[in-house]
């Protein structure tokens, strides 16, 4: 069974490189981790900045990076902000309680 990512993962990694291979070449900057979550829900969201263009439309995409390795994360483009395109990943998960 894959680990289960955590905002802290990502947290750790903050501006540093995830690289894209398909369908295009791109690198992308963990550039915010925003954790929401409370007793009950697990929930946060990651944004990564990339190039204005060409540019990644909303889907899965596998990005490596050179400590957390590979993963697979789904990929929403916002928008461009100060001359890069900006994506987010939102995770949300319910926290195991025991009745």
């Amino acid at each position: 069974m894959p680990e289960v990512l955590k905002s802290k993962d990502f947290a750790e990694h903050l501006h540093t490189t995830f690289h894209i291979e398909t369908p295009i070449e791109l690198d992308l900057e963990l550039t915010d981790v925003t954790d929401r979550s409370n007793t009950q829900i697990e929930q946060f969201s990651i944004l990564f900045a990339g190039a204005a263009s060409p540019w990644l439309r909303q889907g899965t995409y596998p990005l490596a990076h050179p400590a957390m390795g590979q993963l697979e994360l789904f990929l929403v483009p916002l928008g461009p902000r100060d001359g890069r395109m900006v994506y987010q990943s939102i995770f949300s998960r319910l926290i195991a309680t025991s009745f």
